[in-house]
Formats: structure tokens, sequence, C-alpha cells
């Protein structure tokens, strides 16, 4: 799922609001972990709400993205965002990881 490890500066901007460490949400990010609502869509809408397209898509594989969309998509608050990954989605339909 990982292409890198998230930079510390990434964590914080995504649980800012939250009482959680960064091995804690990137265990939730995998779906190794769930505490309370907090499970692994929860996650994935954090980061594609809170970070760049180019910084989320190194933190979430296209399959991982794909495979939970229909979870996800009903998190996302901004329109723009959620059209934008759909367009994404639609444009490779097929895994383009080798």
């Amino acid at each position: 799922m990982y292409n890198k490890l998230m930079k510390s500066h990434i964590f914080k901007q995504l649980v800012w609001d939250y009482n959680l460490n960064q091995k804690e949400f990137e265990a939730i990010l995998q779906g190794k972990k769930v505490l309370g609502n907090m499970n692994q869509s929860w996650a994935i809408a954090r980061v594609l709400e809170n970070l760049n397209y180019y910084d989320a898509m190194s933190l979430i594989s296209l399959d991982t993205l794909r495979n939970n969309w229909n979870k996800v998509k009903g998190r996302l608050f901004n329109n723009s965002i959620k059209n934008g990954y759909e367009f994404l989605l639609q444009r490779y339909p097929v895994s383009i990881t080798g």
C-alpha cells in the first residue's frame, strides 16, 4: 500500500484533530486496525481531503482506492475532490501496477 514512509508533517496534516499517533494512523490506513469509527475508509477519506493528489497517491495505491471507493466516496465532503478521484478511477479502471 505504501510507496514510501509517511513524513511527520504529512501525518500532522491528516489527524491534527484526533488523539492518534502515527503508527496507529498508518495501521488504520493499511486496514490492519480499527478504533471505533476510525477504519480504513475513514483514513483514506482523510488522506484524500487533506493532501494534494501526489502526496495522497504516495500513501494510497490506486488498487486500494478502487477497492475501497464505494465506502470512501460517501465520506468525502468536497465534491470537487470526490469528482476528481471518481474521474481518476474511471480513467484507470484496470490495475496499472505491474
